[in-house]
């Protein structure tokens, strides 16, 4: 169970996230964050560790421990929103993105930080 609540709250990508708390970085514009896809990325939240897969057309894909799921994402405004099948039920969590060094980050209600960085480029 705690592992299905950690992938949920990775793979979100932004679940529920004001961007309070980052006041040193501004929150990434809806040009900015489409620009992100097509794309592969690892996330890191609670200590565990997720690859995905998001496509230009929305479609997206989670793996983690082991397990895989899909879903898809798309922008309500200037919030990424995602939805998976298994990890989030179907139900869409949104937030704002921020990046900071090579990583996209947000902040969740419950002071948890999410953070994610593509991997099919190269990192410094």
């Amino acid at each position: 169970m705690i592992l299905r609540t950690a992938l949920a709250a990775t793979l979100i990508v932004a679940a529920s996230l004001p961007v309070s708390g980052l006041a040193a970085a501004a929150p990434l514009a809806r040009s900015e964050v489409t620009k992100l896809f097509p794309g592969q990325f690892e996330a890191q939240v609670k200590g565990y560790r997720v690859n995905f897969t998001g496509s230009r057309g929305g479609s997206i894909v989670g793996v983690a421990y082991g397990q895989q799921d899909t879903g898809h994402w798309y922008m309500k405004g200037a919030a990424l929103c995602v939805a998976f099948d298994k990890w989030t039920k179907g139900e869409a969590k949104c937030g704002r993105i921020s990046q900071q060094g090579g990583w996209y980050v947000a902040q969740g209600n419950g002071g948890d930080v999410l953070k994610f960085r593509r991997t099919d480029i190269a990192q410094n």
